[in-house]
């Protein structure tokens, strides 16, 4: 629970990721990928909404690193809209703050289907969109007293910056944020309620549908994408992995911003542990997560520094390996916020 005056983003995250496979050539990779000038396409979404600031968050982190934009689409809006309905409404009625990819109330009025793509195929007004959907969900919830003289209750626009900005800051949920579909959509929803005079109590619910009905965004064979990757700034300094559920590194307390690798699906990517995170010359541990992890798949992985970074600092990674058995390196300076 935040502290009175505070809002706190980082307090349990849920992931639910379905991905297809595809088939990519071995060839030799280039070791710098052209820059993707497609313009961040226009949305519906309100100014200052939570939505329009976590869809700006994350076309410009896939514009700048690579990964292709995203087309708002509305049906996967409004199966988001209706599973952070259904959340906090349930929560508000156990008296316990939920978070999971699954409706099973099916007497909840918010009720829309089981699974995201169940929500999904509700929504598309009798088109089946498939289960090629990525979710990725954040939610949060606080206390606070109307006359703390501390309190600065954050705007809808903060809350959507700050909740895009913790999921990108993971491992499992960034992979869903980096997924190949050409489709988004995003949904909130924030309830508030009196537990006294001037006690309120706040839950706030923020998801996010990647997915695609007709194109996907191809890398192209041999060609590997990373976030955060060169002219990355304000990165976090810091990732907690207990955060994030499932947890994907259980054996670590808090370790640094995860960077996460990635090529088409079909190619094998290999990462070496000889990749590195330093500054100055000098060298910041790490660990790599690779398609070992039940959650990832053969074409992604992630290089973790193992101890928090420093703030407003910036590093150069050179991250290593194979893309179907042929050498790549790649290398770029990122910059820390807080």
């Amino acid at each position: 629970m935040a502290q009175a005056g505070t809002f706190s983003l980082s307090l349990i995250l849920s992931l639910s990721l379905v991905a297809c496979g595809g088939g990519g050539d071995s060839v030799a990779p280039t070791s710098v990928l052209p820059t993707i000038t497609l313009p961040i396409p226009a949305s519906s979404y309100a100014v200052g909404s939570a939505e329009l600031a976590g869809y700006t968050v994350l076309q410009q982190a896939r514009a700048l690193c690579n990964f292709g934009v995203l087309i708002q689409d509305s049906r996967l809006d409004a199966a988001s809209r209706n599973h952070a309905l259904y959340l906090n409404s349930i929560s508000l009625v156990s008296g316990k703050s939920e978070l999971t990819h699954y409706e099973e109330i099916i007497t909840d009025p918010f009720y829309t289907g089981y699974a995201p793509w169940d929500r999904t195929n509700f929504t598309a007004l009798g088109t089946d969109y498939g289960t090629q959907v990525a979710e990725i969900l954040v939610g949060t919830w606080w206390n606070y007293d109307l006359n703390d003289p501390r309190l600065v209750i954050p705007t809808m626009e903060q809350r959507g910056t700050e909740s895009m900005r913790s999921l990108l800051n993971t491992v499992y949920h960034l992979a869903g944020a980096m997924y190949d579909g050409a489709d988004v959509g995003f949904g909130t929803d924030l309830q508030t309620v009196a537990t006294g005079a001037t006690t309120r109590h706040e839950e706030f619910r923020f998801g996010s549908l990647n997915g695609f009905q007709t194109i996907r965004i191809p890398l192209g064979a041999g060609k590997v994408a990373t976030y955060p990757c060169q002219g990355s700034s304000n990165i976090p300094t810091e990732f907690v992995p207990a955060s994030e559920i499932p947890n994907p590194l259980p054996s670590m307390s808090t370790v640094g911003p995860p960077i996460y690798l990635k090529v088409d699906a079909g190619q094998d990517l290999i990462v070496t542990y000889n990749s590195v995170v330093s500054q100055n010359g000098v060298s910041v541990p790490t660990t790599v997560l690779t398609a070992s992890d039940p959650y990832l798949d053969r074409n992604e992985a992630f290089v973790v520094p193992t101890v928090a970074l420093s703030p407003y600092t910036t590093y150069q990674v050179t991250l290593t390996g194979t893309i179907n058995n042929v050498p790549f390196s790649r290398s770029f300076a990122m910059s820390t916020g807080l």
